[in-house]
């Protein structure tokens, strides 16, 4: 628009040409370039909002409303731009007008739902609106007119109905065990929600549509159960379901009624639940025929089984199934109740089962071939083995059983499995590094020191198997480790708290004390009587961090090895001066390499000491990696 008065204008869609192209001056509102500010501004912001929008302005109550809004007016739209409040809402009047009279006197007010009776597309419906009334001042400060922001909400309102009065049936059919009387309940109770004249339900027969029960406010005569239905059936719905479910659902009007699409909704939604009652209901006098034969078996049987019926759409696609009847066991093995399985949807009882369910029962079913399956229902978090088998057009019965624990076992043998190997292959890797690198004078020296290692990791090895791999104790490693070391008249001190090691952790630590007490054996503490070793260790503070520190007296004084090594003790292995043996190589390896941390040794005058420090968690490497 040229005039930058008119700017306000130059949004809004339909409404914003409309109000372009009305003539205002025709109006008490003037000329648009000449509206007050107060207007201009709420005009410009509700033409730019998608949410339904009004203002009314002025001792008339002008309205001025947005796309949004025009959709809320029905066939009242577009003669309602321009007009008064009051003609164009004459029929709730009574209900908006006194809110409408507050807002115009400075009250601001908000509704989360109204209830009103409308005729919007030429016939009157209930409808629920969310609101909010706003004051709107000119530049005197005096209310010139009102802001409305609003949306309606009826679907929902009625939806919710729907829902409630669905939830209100389902309860009172399902204490209903007699087919013909839940029909008659089922009528009775649908037609005194819908304030019918007549509500009946009928099924096919060979001759045609033939009553089973109706309901009426005695405006209407009742036909008797068995005749059949003939001329307009009002609104009728038909019944889904196989065999004698197939009926339908009718409703009827002394007067001429139109009935609403939420209604008709409704009637739909209701139909669907009545089939399924009707169908349990059915289901449950067919069995209780037999119940002298079956029962006891039935009852007693440790696996599950379930007899269901599967669900299909126009197009005969298998989209569902239907519980009929379950055993004691059924709901054992799945934690659902067999007051709500029976007679309920699968994709209601357990939702999102997987599709895996309806298509290979549905396959059952339709080829008459048995079906063996193990599955997982993710819902469920089970494993379920199930047989099922067709048992007449449109059914199938389901023996199952709970397997989550066998594939539990299963998994857990698999990885114990996995777990043996890797230390398997851990363990030839650390003997065949004992067997190339340990070093000594004679035959018999070698063949102890390689035993020896070969000894402690089959210890460790043994203390694995005991706890299934799932890691040892740390006191328990280190006495077997050890004692085997102290002489009589020696000493051995362990002193710390209760350590659990993680599985890939035991043969590392293992190996390394191992050469320690090697190490003591041949030339520390442990070489003479009444020597002492004292093992302590502790964990930090938030318990991620182990500190070991071994302590030797009353042997030879430490000496260090001719080449300052700060990664071993200098005593281990009788390797030449300043040359690392095995055993140094193997606390390097295990320590700081395998499991991640750190050691530290002093060659002290009283004994060797060495400090170790390793991470409780994490990563542990698969491997050794003894250098040559």
């Amino acid at each position: 628009m040229s005039d930058r008065r008119l700017r306000f204008l130059s949004d809004g869609g339909a409404l914003g040409a409309l109000m372009r192209d009305h003539d205002w001056c025709a109006t008490p509102l003037g000329a648009p370039e000449e509206w007050p500010e107060a207007l201009k501004t709420v005009v410009s912001i509700m033409l730019g909002s998608r949410q339904p929008m009004f203002v009314a302005w002025g001792a008339d109550r002008l309205m001025l409303y947005n796309d949004g809004y025009a959709v809320l007016c029905g066939a009242r739209h577009p003669a309602a731009l321009g007009r008064p409040f009051r003609e164009l809402w004459f029929d709730i009047m009574d209900d908006v007008g006194p809110i409408l009279e507050r807002a115009f006197a400075g009250e601001a007010t908000h509704m989360d739902d109204i209830a009103l009776l409308m005729t919007r597309h030429g016939y009157p419906e209930e409808t629920h609106f969310s609101f909010s009334y706003t004051p709107v001042r000119d530049e005197e400060g005096r209310v010139a007119g009102m802001f409305c922001a609003c949306a309606e909400i009826t679907g929902r309102i009625m939806a919710e109905r729907r829902q409630a009065f669905g939830l209100a049936l389902d309860q009172a059919l399902r204490d209903v065990g007699d087919p013909q009387a839940m029909a008659e309940t089922a009528v009775r109770l649908l037609g005194q929600h819908l304030r019918a004249g007549r509500c009946g339900y009928a099924e096919a027969t060979e001759g045609g549509m033939e009553v089973v029960a109706e309901w009426g406010d005695g405006s209407l005569p009742l036909l008797a159960p068995g005749t059949l239905l003939a001329g307009d059936p009002g609104l009728a719905v038909p019944l889904p379901g196989p065999g004698r479910s197939c009926g339908l659902l009718h409703l009827h009007q002394a007067t001429p009624r139109r009935w609403l699409p939420a209604e008709e909704t409704l009637l739909r939604e209701i139909a669907e639940r009545i089939a399924a009652s009707l169908a349990r209901a059915r289901a449950e006098a067919a069995l209780r025929d037999s119940e002298a034969r079956w029962r006891g078996l039935f009852a007693a049987m440790h696996e599950g089984f379930a007899l269901c019926e599967m669900v299909r759409d126009a197009e005969g696609h298998d989209i569902d199934l239907r519980y009929i009847e379950v055993n004691d066991a059924w709901e054992r093995l799945t934690g659902i109740s067999r007051e709500a399985a029976e007679g309920q949807l699968v994709t209601r009882l357990i939702p999102g089962i997987e599709p895996y369910w309806i298509e290979t029962y549905g396959r059952v079913v339709r080829t008459g071939e048995p079906a063996h399956v193990e599955y997982r229902v993710a819902t469920l978090g089970a494993w379920f083995e199930v047989f099922a088998y067709r048992t007449e057009p449109g059914r199938f019965a389901a023996l199952f059983l709970n397997v989550t624990q066998r594939k539990a076992s299963e998994e857990r043998q698999a990885l114990l499995a996995r777990e043996v190997d890797h230390r398997a292959k851990n363990a030839l890797a650390v003997v065949m590094a004992a067997l190339r690198l340990t070093r000594a004078e004679t035959l018999p020296a070698y063949r102890a020191a390689v035993e020896g290692r070969v000894a402690a990791l089959a210890r460790a090895q043994t203390l694995l198997a005991t706890e299934s791999w799932s890691g040892a104790e740390l006191r328990r490693l280190l006495e077997g480790e050890l004692r085997p070391f102290v002489a009589e008249g020696q000493h051995l001190r362990l002193e710390g708290p209760a350590v659990h090691l993680q599985g890939r952790a035991v043969q590392p630590v293992a190996m390394a004390i191992h050469e320690l007490a090697t190490n003591a054996t041949k030339h520390g503490a442990l070489s003479v009587a009444g020597g002492s070793v004292s093992l302590r260790w502790s964990v930090d503070a938030p318990g991620t961090t182990l500190h070991l520190h071994w302590q030797e007296a009353g042997g030879p004084p430490a000496v260090a090895p001719g080449r300052q090594d700060a990664g071993a003790p200098g005593r281990q292995d009788a390797g030449a001066p300043g040359r690392q043996g095995f055993g140094s190589r193997v606390l390097e390896a295990t320590m700081r390499g395998q499991l991640g941390g750190s050691i530290a040794v002093d060659w002290l005058p009283g004994g060797l000491a060495c400090t170790m420090t390793l991470p409780l968690a994490g990563p542990v490497a698969e491997e050794p990696s003894i250098p040559e």
